[in-house]
């Protein structure tokens, strides 16, 4: 880890012409999504089939890639029918986030689906490769341990039951993944759990935080330790470990008054409204009462609060209340004292990186609610 963030830190980004690859993961990653997600909804095969390739439309040129889309089609039905023997059915029904906040991550799985026995929300992670790999063994352990401890959010519209539904709903539970292969006709249920330790967690930042200073951790590895590949050579060193810079972001931000619960409720609202909606709001045409119901629609089916509807239904405010935050210069100056270790281990580099702070500590610590308390119990596990 150490290795690798000094090697992100002092390398120069190159610009080379790329290998044309006969296939990208991320166009077959979708296509298993898709394949998934449908067939777990109830879609037909030919329909789903229809579905994948009319979102996907060089399936329709690649024979490869049409050959990928028939057998993940093809796989999900067997899947589906053998899922029947431990949840009777599994509905997807929306989008999924998880957020760690002393690793200052996000996790986002690819579903949340409901079980037809009890309605028990399940993550189901869709997995397109030719093989299986350890390593979504512990991806899987990962998100349940984020259920768990933090909760995961289910997203964006979606049909649960036979009723729409817009508003976040958090799952904490004793979560389980699915880890859905559609091309090898196979499925596996993980149940275990991994929760980082706060020794692992600091441990990592102190990693991190070393591979920035050209240094890595006291070790006594051996020859054949796999980070002997990576044919780099730093001093080993040690040092405290450091909270997260987005953590100290957004510390400084509730410290300087940024409701982070409303910032959450406003944005999360405005990507939800339709296009036409959005455009009659940012040109002012006049909607008259319309304001009104839209305000109590919002409400009453985001959840979200009376302020946080004023704010998505007035553009000026809005804009008002996104400029008053403040940017990252700002924060580095409000939060200097706390900032100081990591400006003598980054330098100038802190200043050029700080607006993508930001918008990281943006990302994870900005929940629906609470998320002051999210914050200051953070900080409370590293100060």
């Amino acid at each position: 880890m150490a290795i690798k963030a000094y090697r992100a830190l002092t390398t120069e980004p190159t610009v080379s012409p790329q290998e044309r690859r006969v296939q990208e993961p991320a166009t077959i990653g979708k296509i298993g999504e898709m394949a998934v997600k449908l067939t777990l909804q109830g879609v037909p095969k030919h329909e789903t089939l229809n579905q994948i390739t009319g979102s996907i439309p060089k399936i329709k040129i690649n024979e490869y890639l049409a050959q990928i889309a028939a057998e993940s089609v093809e796989g999900m039905e067997e899947i589906r029918k053998s899922l029947k023997a431990a949840y009777k059915e599994v509905t997807i029904v929306g989008k999924g986030e998880g957020r760690h906040p002393d690793l200052a991550g996000t996790a986002r799985p690819d579903f949340i689906g409901l079980t037809k026995n009890d309605g028990t929300p399940i993550i189901v992670e869709a997995k397109d490769s030719a093989r299986e790999a350890r390593s979504y063994k512990f991806q899987a352990m990962f998100y349940n341990g984020i259920a768990e401890k933090y909760g995961v959010y289910l997203l964006q519209e979606r049909i649960e039951g036979e009723t729409p539904r817009f508003f976040t709903r958090i799952l904490r539970s004793n979560a389980e993944t699915v880890l859905v292969y559609p091309r090898l006709a196979t499925f596996s249920i993980v149940k275990e759990k991994y929760v980082p330790t706060e020794s692992v967690i600091k441990g990592a930042w102190k990693a991190k935080q070393l591979g920035f200073s050209g240094r890595v951790p006291e070790n006594a590895c051996r020859n054949k330790c796999p980070h002997n590949r990576l044919k780099v050579n730093l001093p080993e060193a040690d040092m405290e470990p450091l909270p997260p810079l987005p953590l100290i972001f957004s510390k400084g931000s509730i410290e300087n008054g940024v409701d982070l619960d409303l910032e959450y409720q406003t944005n999360y609202a405005w990507d939800l409204l339709p296009s036409r909606i959005k455009l009659a709001l940012l040109f002012s045409q006049r909607m008259g009462h319309e304001l009104d119901g839209l305000k109590n629609w919002l409400m009453t089916n985001l959840m979200i609060s009376k302020e946080a509807a004023d704010l998505v239904a007035d553009n000026a405010k809005r804009e008002s209340f996104l400029a008053s935050k403040p940017t990252s210069d700002d924060l580095l100056r409000l939060m200097e004292s706390e900032l100081q270790p990591w400006q003598i281990i980054l330098k100038q580099r802190l200043k050029t990186s700080a607006p993508s702070i930001l918008a990281r500590a943006t990302a994870v610590y900005s929940l629906p609610k609470d998320s002051s308390r999210f914050v200051r119990s953070a900080w409370g596990r590293w100060c």
